[in-house]
């Protein structure tokens, strides 16, 4: 298959809010200590990997025959907050771990649904992302 490529562009021009128009969606990320008009960036990072994890599921359940009434998934990220606030820290600035629990309801045992998952998150790109260094490159 040939690689598809993804595009945004943000623009933060007063404030902490920041918007981005994705093909007709408008997004916003805020901080709650400004206007609070949106998420913000670490829980939008948390909500795209529940994302990601949702619709492969509902692909996968079709691809192999699995009626999915439906996906619950909590994601729960640890972040030491000394990096973000230019401190020194021997922890990561990113996350130091990221936890996602899946409740699924389709006709599955308990070890069905655990299997499942674990083939849903190999199909995850956002998922693999976080396991394996991705190439970002950043110019101003």
């Amino acid at each position: 298959m040939a690689d598809k490529q993804y595009r945004i562009t943000s623009s933060m021009t007063h404030g902490w809010k920041v918007t981005a128009d994705v093909r007709g969606h408008k997004m916003v990320i805020d901080q709650p200590s400004a206007t609070d008009e949106g998420a913000n960036p670490l829980e939008t990072f948390l909500f795209s990997l529940a994302g990601c994890l949702s619709a492969i599921a509902k692909m996968a359940a079709r691809d192999e025959g699995i009626t999915l009434r439906g996906i619950e998934i909590d994601v729960t990220g640890v972040l030491n907050p000394a990096g973000l606030a230019g401190k020194p820290s021997e922890d990561p600035v990113g996350f130091k771990s990221i936890d996602a629990t899946a409740r699924i309801d389709a006709d599955l045992s308990d070890e069905e649904k655990a299997a499942f998952f674990g083939r849903v998150c190999h199909r995850c790109p956002i998922h693999d992302n976080l396991l394996r260094p991705t190439v970002v490159t950043h110019s101003a």
